[in-house]
């Protein structure tokens, strides 16, 4: 790999890790909120605690990183390029994981969990990919 740390772009990993944070808050309460509640069985009432608002943030930042150091390593610099980077990364990887780890036994609803999740990062991963790959 011909990327190091040094080679990024911070500012465009932060603003990237923004954008996919911001768009969990969307995609998690106005956009797919009820139906995410539904199918890990609670309601929109119920608190979460701080770490449920710090890890995703957390999370974000390292996926951006993770991110940007595959568009070096795969020279990719354009953004057809940085779409279909994306979109593999965030199907074959991000979409494949949630659903799978959403089938456990305690999931009221585990297909319609691991796809709401899955489909966050799947588009939360193309627009880091886009964002970095400028």
């Amino acid at each position: 790999m011909t990327t190091t740390l040094a080679d990024l772009s911070w500012l465009a990993i932060g603003i990237a890790t923004l954008v996919y944070y911001l768009l969990g808050a969307l995609w998690f309460t106005p956009l797919f909120g009820t139906a995410w509640d539904t199918a890990i069985g609670r309601t929109r009432g119920d608190r979460f605690s701080a770490s449920y608002y710090v890890v995703p943030l957390v999370s974000s930042l390292l996926v951006t990183v993770a991110m940007s150091l595959l568009v070096g390593a795969t020279r990719t610099d354009n953004l057809a390029d940085a779409l279909v980077l994306g979109l593999v990364v965030g199907i074959g990887v991000a979409l494949a994981v949630s659903v799978n780890n959403a089938l456990t036994p305690h999931t009221p609803h585990p297909f319609r969990l691991g796809f709401i999740t899955g489909g966050y990062h799947v588009v939360g991963i193309v627009a880091v990919t886009l964002i970095v790959a400028r």
